[in-house]
Formats: structure tokens, C-alpha cells, sequence
């Protein structure tokens, strides 16, 4: 008899170059999108049309197309260009970051905008990937302060993490595209 089928032999063929880069490539998007999973799925739900899942998979395309850097198996991402969110509103610019021993202050300004509201909050986000840690600020600040000031956990006092800032509105309806204000080490 001759077997053309036989569920005990285990099948070894080989996977394909191109099917390994595409998963290295969703595993490191996936590991580094994750932990920031509560904020994109707010920063994202205009493109996800009120469906939280439809946001991540919309920030998670984002990344992949502009953030994933490098060929397999050196493939890496590249966190300045990681859109932690997405709208319409208005950025601020930044003037100026300091990071003392405990806390994270950045200074900002607005400029005119007819779209730009006094009373838009301000979300500053901070996130270390080899940590495992990432938060936002608990306290409000508006578009109107100029500044914001969080203190951080005492997890990343120690280690060097990566900023972001974005706004939305007073209803949270509507959100500004993140600032990535960069790597900032130990102080």
C-alpha cells in the first residue's frame, strides 16, 4: 500500500523568507503598540470609527508602514516615528524639556489656529519598551498652561524612556497627531 497521507510524520518543510519577515515584523510592532494599547485606541478611534479594535489594527498598520526600519532579521522599530495618535487638532511646538531627578516638565507654545481650543488637554506620554513601563499624566493640563509636569514612576527614574504629547478636546472627541519629544536618559 502506498501512503499518501500519514499524521504521525511530522512535517518539517522549511518556512518561507518573506512569511518570517512579515511575523518578525507584527511581533515587534505588536510588542512595542501593546502596552500603549489604552492610549492609541483613544487617539485612534476617529479612524476606527468608535470600534476600539479597528483603531489598534489602524495604528498598527501606521506603524508598520513608517516605523518598522531594517531588513529581516535586523529589523528594528524606529519610536520617533510611531503615531501614538492621529486628528485633526492642532500641535504645539515645543520649547523646551527638562528632566530632573524625578519629574519630566515640558514647556510648550500654540499658535493661532481657528481648530485650536484654550481648553484642549494636553496628554504627555511616557514609555520605556526594555522597562516594560509606560504612563501618562494623571493631573489635567490645557493647551492654555503652556507647560506640563508630571512626576515619574519611580521605574523610569532609572532608565531611559521615550516621550510623547499629544491633545484632544474637552470631549475627547477629537485628537491633535503626537509629538514625539525623544529618548530622555537617566537624570
Amino acid at each position: 500500500m502506498d501512503f499518501f497521507y500519514d499524521k504521525s510524520i511530522i512535517k518539517t518543510k522549511e518556512r518561507s523568507y518573506g512569511k518570517l519577515a512579515v511575523q518578525q515584523r507584527m511581533r515587534l510592532a505588536m510588542a512595542f503598540l501593546n502596552p500603549l494599547r489604552p492610549i492609541v485606541t483613544a487617539g485612534w478611534a476617529g479612524h476606527g470609527k468608535g470600534n476600539k479594535s479597528r483603531a489598534f489594527g489602524q495604528a498598527l498598520k501606521k506603524l508598520l508602514q513608517d516605523a518598522v526600519e531594517g531588513q529581516y532579521p535586523d529589523q528594528r522599530i524606529v519610536p520617533e516615528r510611531v503615531a501614538v495618535s492621529t486628528g485633526m487638532l492642532p500641535t504645539v511646538e515645543i520649547h523646551d524639556v527638562v528632566h530632573g531627578p524625578g519629574e519630566l516638565e515640558i514647556h510648550f507654545t500654540s499658535g493661532e489656529n481657528p481648530l485650536a481650543r484654550p481648553a484642549d488637554g494636553v496628554v504627555l506620554v511616557v514609555y520605556s519598551p526594555e522597562a516594560g513601563i509606560a504612563g501618562r499624566n494623571t493631573d489635567g493640563c490645557t493647551r492654555n498652561d503652556g507647560y506640563i509636569k508630571v512626576d515619574l514612576p519611580p521605574q523610569l527614574r532609572t532608565a531611559p524612556f521615550h516621550a510623547y504629547l499629544f491633545l484632544h478636546s474637552a470631549s475627547k472627541k477629537q485628537y491633535s497627531k503626537s509629538v514625539y519629544i525623544g529618548q530622555i536618559g537617566p537624570a
